[in-house]
């Protein structure tokens, strides 16, 4: 079989063009739940608003507008589920008014794929948890956050009378109220810009800026640094220090506990130059440099170990990342490498990646498993291809599986497994064939949802079923137990136990969604995403960025 990476096709970028698709959580396309920025409506109001579907120069803000002012104006045209109700369902379309007026909506500060947030990290409320709020007061808004910060409404009042009743007091029906909850794109470290005194130019004297995970304070001369400065956390502890002459000098980065985060050089307002991260307990995190406030060239990244055990390596260009880089194991074994694709009629979108790939070598259970993912309007759609002694299988979202010559495997309640005839094209056959996993992908990816039937069902041999089973088994177990660092980058305060309870979803064969991070092989695979996150990667560049002047995410994105 000739492997992908020998060359890198384009198709794939041609034909995701074509669609503005978003990821939605695990299990929920089987709920009926539609692709965008709401699960009942998709992206209608975008639509309707601009003539074409989101693309990537689209901004987020943009499409939250769009939606909520379209969904209100429907809202708007329809009667109260009962007469007595009508002056209730008036007065929440007037909430609804003030909110959209308010412009401001949480963010998806944690989940790798469009999720709704009902309160998020700086305590902003989402369109329904206001309405409920101004009905009931904040105290019940912060108990259905606390327990429900990510669900669905429909599953929050499934499980909280309190907000049934609600329902059905509002003079709205639910699925009226759950077509205003907009699901918010997830986040990115890549969108983390530093500021550009010469562009945007800051009058000279003391500088003072407050914003709300933080407050930066120094002096600014002819538009360059000057004397010292410092940057404090949302809870006002100092986490960045620096003495700067003309724009240039060294800076100190800690946790909040002032524990060493990060050192190294400024100049010209920027951090430039080699710079160290650390571990909390002081170890080397990783090492690279900076240009104009960017990570560029080569990074090292390392496991909290004492012999300083490679967790990854690889290259930055401009900020993002780029070419190869190389995935260790705790002892410092080759564990995956993976690449990004830049085509060149991507340029518009500036540094955006069209898709990326990972090749996660063979373990003990003989099984090679190569992963692309590709970028449709800021979100990940995903293939997999499995391979061990002749046996080849491509999983769509890592529930639909394919042989290569274009049948459709599937296991029954019994544990058998039937193949259908799907009725490839010669070119789909071709690429799966000769393992390009990313023209398949290109070819494949929209049958998740066009749902297009495939032939009769035949039942597959019990040795070829066995076979399938092994494989799938041995890919959802544990290849490569990840560190406790990188757990605790993954989970945040969540601790493994918690983390596990939202995996749980029954057409995922080889764990494409889960959040668990006990196996460091599905961490990187899951946190491609639509933009690659590795938590060990750019989780530490987050965690620095929010301790240094001037860095903030970029509000065109």
């Amino acid at each position: 079989m000739h492997r992908f990476f020998t060359t890198v096709s384009l198709t794939l970028t041609a034909l995701l063009l074509a669609t503005t698709a978003d990821a939605l959580p695990p299990g929920e396309h089987g709920r009926g739940f539609r692709e965008g920025a709401n699960h009942h409506l998709g992206d209608d109001s975008f639509v309707e608003a601009t003539g074409h579907e989101p693309g990537a120069t689209d901004g987020e803000a943009a499409r939250m507008t769009a939606h909520l002012t379209h969904v209100r104006a429907w809202l708007g045209s329809r009667e109260a589920t009962r007469p007595e109700l009508a002056a209730k369902r008036k007065e929440l379309l007037s909430d609804l008014d003030d909110y959209i007026a308010k412009g401001t909506t949480p963010s998806n500060a944690h989940l790798p794929w469009r999720s709704p947030v009902f309160i998020d990290d700086d305590g902003t409320i989402c369109a329904v948890g206001y309405l409920i709020e101004r009905a009931s007061g904040r105290p019940m808004a912060e108990t259905i956050a606390r327990d429900h910060r990510y669900d669905y409404l429909e599953d929050i009042a499934a499980k909280v009378p309190a907000v049934a009743q609600w329902i059905a007091d509002s003079g709205f029906t639910m699925n009226e109220l759950a077509s205003i909850q907009p699901g918010y794109m997830a986040p990115v470290a890549e969108a983390y810009v530093p500021w550009d005194l010469t562009k945007n130019p800051v009058p000279d004297g003391a500088f003072e800026e407050t914003e709300h995970d933080g407050s930066t304070h120094g002096t600014i001369q002819h538009g360059r640094m000057e004397g010292s400065w410092t940057r404090k956390d949302g809870d006002d502890k100092v986490v960045g220090t620096g003495t700067l002459t003309h724009g240039r000098g060294t800076w100190r980065s800690t946790y909040s506990d002032g524990a060493l985060l990060a050192e190294g050089n400024f100049a010209r307002n920027h951090p430039s130059g080699i710079w160290r991260f650390y571990h909390p307990s002081g170890r080397l995190a990783a090492t690279g440099s900076f240009d104009f406030g960017a990570r560029n060239g080569p990074w090292q990244f390392f496991h909290d170990d004492a012999r300083g055990t490679p967790i990854a390596r690889g290259q930055f260009e401009h900020g993002t990342i780029s070419g190869v880089w190389r995935h260790f194991d705790t002892k410092g074994r080759l564990l995956a490498t993976s690449r990004d694709q830049t085509p060149a009629q991507w340029s518009d979108w500036g540094k955006r990646k069209a898709g990326h790939l990972l090749d996660i070598v063979p373990g003990s259970d003989g099984v090679h498993h190569w992963i692309h993912e590709g970028n449709v309007s800021g979100d990940g759609h995903r293939i997999d291809l499995l391979a061990k002694g002749g046996t080849e299988l491509y999983l769509l979202r890592g529930e639909i599986v394919y042989d290569p010559d274009g049948n459709k495997l599937t296991k029954d309640e019994t544990g058998a497994w039937s193949t259908s005839d799907c009725h490839w094209s010669d070119a789909r056959k071709h690429a799966a064939r000769a393992g390009d996993i990313v023209t398949l992908h290109g070819l494949v990816f929209r049958d998740y949802w066009d749902g297009k039937p495939c032939g009769a069902a035949h039942a597959i041999g019990k040795a070829r079923g066995e076979r399938i089973d092994g494989m799938l088994s041995n890919v959802r177990s544990v290849r490569s137990e990840s560190p406790d660092m990188l757990k605790k980058l993954v989970l945040g305060e969540e601790t493994v136990d918690e983390a596990a309870e939202h995996e749980e979803n029954p057409n995922d064969l080889i764990g494409a969604h889960t959040r668990s991070p006990q196996d460091l092989a599905k961490v990187l695979a899951t946190n491609m995403t639509w933009y690659v996150e590795w938590p060990h990667v750019d989780g530490r560049f987050v965690e620095v960025f929010h301790t240094l002047p001037g860095y903030g995410p970029d509000k065109s994105l």
